[in-house]
């Protein structure tokens, strides 16, 4: 069945015993972010949390709930996250089975109209000491281009100030950016709608570089196997999810912006913020008892890290569209998105290894990576420590690095064939007729 919305979600994970609801007092400032942080260094991504008393609000918070490979796996309705590569490969040879959205005549993101539109009553979160101030985390941020009429849903931080405003930071190259741009140049204000809480498969989709002719409200459709259910906003043109927690309806007139502030980050340290685009919040629209779901970034494991996981394997067969030669690859935790990976590849010419790094850096959502690896092709998935094993045995230092004017390190670190200076060697592989023969009498051994 569809996960249609974030309450849907949080009864399948306490179903699955992944979610533990905490009942004492909280504070949405740095309290919360606190316990969030130490729940997700435990073994496996501890729990899906559930705050049900927030001090100040009536509202509920629920944090860490794609914080490990299970929550998320539960999330897109498969047995394994490797699911999600084979379901891409069959999205992207029918990019018409992705469902079109419904608009829906009642929604429940609109039991309640604001009559005072504050962003600021709602248990958003500080936290870290330093932070500039609360954030929305998990927004999905929803623009159109007024050229064209595209709609773009991302997902970008938000910043809540006192007086009503908040700030959206979007960088260059990202939809939003884009339709920005259009608005400054015409002179026009920028409608934003900032939804809440949704299904689970639209945060991840919002996060995604999707290729044309997808979209992020089909494909989180495709992963969810249901379409989604929109509904105009008040105040515009914008479509938000139906099944949202809270919609805040906003307009940027041109030229407004203001500084975010500090943010603590996944490096590990504070990002200084900039200076961006701000909102005007013209409305609110929520269920009756919204629950507000958030993320706390800093140093991994966290949440972002299983995302990344969960994108990575979607994102793989764009990668083999860029890069034919690919076979797989594997992100470690502590690179969070496409900061490191280890990609292998099936090489049958001198300089593939190489040629695909180029490929690589050319375009595509591993172009900023800071290291990309380049191994030979194992037999099975493709883990970690195979990755590492390969690169650092068959790596020549520094005939094969690769670096780029910005920093980024590339490394060949394929086996070398004859014509690259390499040596025919044969692969150690157990004999065939033993193996079979371990295999038949495996339980005589003793073993299980």
């Amino acid at each position: 069945m569809a996960i249609r919305d974030l309450r849907g979600f949080l009864a399948v994970l306490d179903a699955a015993g992944e979610l533990h609801r905490v009942d004492a007092e909280v504070d949405a400032e740095l309290e919360i972010a606190c316990i969030t942080d130490r729940q997700s260094k435990l073994p496996g991504g501890g729990k899906a949390l559930l705050f049900s008393k927030v001090k100040g609000s009536p509202y509920q918070v629920a944090t860490n709930i794609f914080g490990s490979p299970s929550r998320m796996a539960l999330a897109l309705q498969v047995e394994h996250l490797s699911q999600l590569t084979g379901k891409m490969e069959q999205l992207l040879q029918s990019p018409e089975s992705a469902p079109a959205p419904l608009l829906v005549r009642e929604p429940p993101c609109r039991e309640v109209v604001e009559q005072i539109p504050d962003p600021g009553r709602f248990p958003f979160l500080k936290s870290w000491p330093a932070d500039g101030g609360r954030f929305i985390t998990l927004p999905l941020v929803f623009t159109r281009d007024p050229e064209t009429g595209a709609d773009n849903c991302g997902m970008y931080r938000v910043r809540l100030f006192d007086d009503g405003f908040v700030g959206i930071r979007w960088k260059p190259g990202s939809g939003a950016f884009s339709h920005h741009q259009k608005y400054l140049a015409a002179g026009l204000p920028m409608p934003v709608a900032i939804a809440v809480g949704a299904a689970p498969a639209l945060a991840l989709a919002a996060m995604l570089p999707l290729p044309e002719p997808l979209d992020e409200i089909s494909f989180a459709g495709y992963l969810d196997g249901a379409p989604i259910g929109m509904v105009p906003c008040l105040g515009s043109e914008l479509t938000v999810p139906a099944d949202a927690e809270l919609v805040i309806e906003g307009v940027i007139e041109p030229g407004a912006t203001r500084l975010e502030g500090a943010f603590g980050n996944h490096t590990g340290c504070y990002d200084p913020g900039e200076v961006v685009p701000l909102v005007r919040v013209t409305g609110i629209t929520r269920r009756r008892d919204p629950i507000c779901p958030a993320t706390v970034v800093g140093p991994p494991p966290m949440e972002d890290c299983y995302l990344a996981q969960a994108a990575g394997r979607l994102l793989l067969p764009l990668l083999r569209r860029q890069c034919p030669e690919i076979a797989d690859l594997v992100m470690p935790l502590e690179g969070i998105f496409h900061g490191c990976a280890i990609v292998s590849i099936e090489k049958k010419a001198p300089g593939e290894g190489r040629r695909v790094l180029e490929q690589l850096r050319s375009g595509g959502w591993l172009k900023r990576g800071k290291l990309l690896v380049v191994v030979n092709r194992t037999e099975g998935e493709l883990t970690l420590a195979q990755g590492f094993w390969q690169a650092l045995n068959a790596v020549r230092f520094p005939a094969d690095l690769v670096v780029t004017q910005d920093g980024c390190l590339g490394v060949d670190a394929t086996r070398k064939l004859p014509e690259e200076g390499g040596e025919r060697s044969e692969l150690l592989q157990q004999d065939a007729s033993v193996s079979a023969l371990v295999e038949r009498r495996w339980r005589e051994y003793g073993f299980l």
